[in-house]
């Protein structure tokens, strides 16, 4: 056999053998992994940091709020004779932002913000601030089928979730899918000027994304708010608490707070209370 053809037949692999990959091979591969790597990582990275952005954004403008919130009425009990103190600057509020009417106060909790409502645009608070400057975290706030009075048999009060543990806005109502903490805290307060709405908190649970006010017919349906209360009262949610005791009817005034879930557009956490009390403020 010629020279030649023996080494031919050397280099062909050998029974049993497993053929060696390619040193090039090997490096393309590689080479592959490792941008998909940065890739992936790169993305993470950027998810994380617009997410601080936006949660750094969203407390800054919280402590800006805070300047028109005391502790008057809490440090100066009311008594019969004297009308206790509104906690807001509502004069200075007001000029401010002159769509800023309201401000809810959940105890146990990071809400203490004011409520707005935009006189041409429903949308608008979503992503805007007190100011009416561009913030992702955006105003809590009703929409304009609502009265700006809570004289609605049902108002809904929309603000974001901001993901983060101790998130801005509506982020720390998801604390009441806790069953002890929903026990603990029973009550939210709504401060508009001269008055003070005193809320008993009645559910919280996971609901679907439909527009609550476009989907039933409260003013005119009566069969509407029937079916809603009931769904408030007795949720069909699997993530639900309800406190027991409570009755509603067709002269109830509730509150419904309305958040988002992290990760699932379709669902909603409801967080609803009912007026107890309503005391005439300074």
């Amino acid at each position: 056999m010629a020279e030649k053809d023996l080494e031919n037949l050397t280099e062909q692999p050998q029974p049993g053998e497993v053929p060696q990959e390619e040193p090039e091979k090997k490096s393309h591969t590689f080479l592959i992994v490792v941008i998909v790597l940065s890739v992936l990582i790169l993305a993470g990275l950027g998810y994380l940091g617009r997410m601080w952005y936006l949660n750094y954004t969203s407390e800054k403008a919280g402590k800006q709020v805070e300047t028109f919130y005391s502790q008057t009425a809490a440090t100066k009990p009311a008594t019969t004779a004297v009308l206790k103190d509104n906690p807001i600057d509502f004069k200075s509020l007001q000029e401010t932002n002159s769509d800023l009417f309201a401000w809810i106060e959940v105890p146990g909790t990071r809400v203490n913000y004011p409520v707005a409502q935009s006189p041409t645009d429903d949308t608008y608070y979503l992503h805007h601030d007190y100011l009416g400057n561009y913030l992702f975290a955006g105003t809590p706030y009703i929409e304009l089928c609502n009265n700006k009075d809570f004289s609605d048999p049902v108002t809904v009060i929309y603000g974001h979730n901001m993901y983060a543990s101790e998130g801005t806005m509506f982020t720390t109502l998801h604390s009441f899918e806790d069953k002890s903490f929903f026990d603990s805290h029973d009550t939210f307060t709504i401060y508009m000027p001269g008055r003070e709405l005193t809320y008993q908190i009645f559910s919280a649970f996971k609901f679907d994304n439909r527009h609550i006010m476009n989907s039933y017919d409260f003013e005119h349906g009566t069969k509407d708010l029937t079916a809603f209360q009931h769904t408030m009262l007795q949720p069909h949610s699997a993530l639900k608490n309800v406190r027991s005791g409570v009755e509603l009817n067709e002269k109830s005034k509730v509150v419904v707070l309305s958040t988002c879930f992290l990760g699932d557009k379709s669902v909603r956490l409801l967080v609803c209370g009912v007026l107890v009390k309503d005391e005439p403020t300074k």
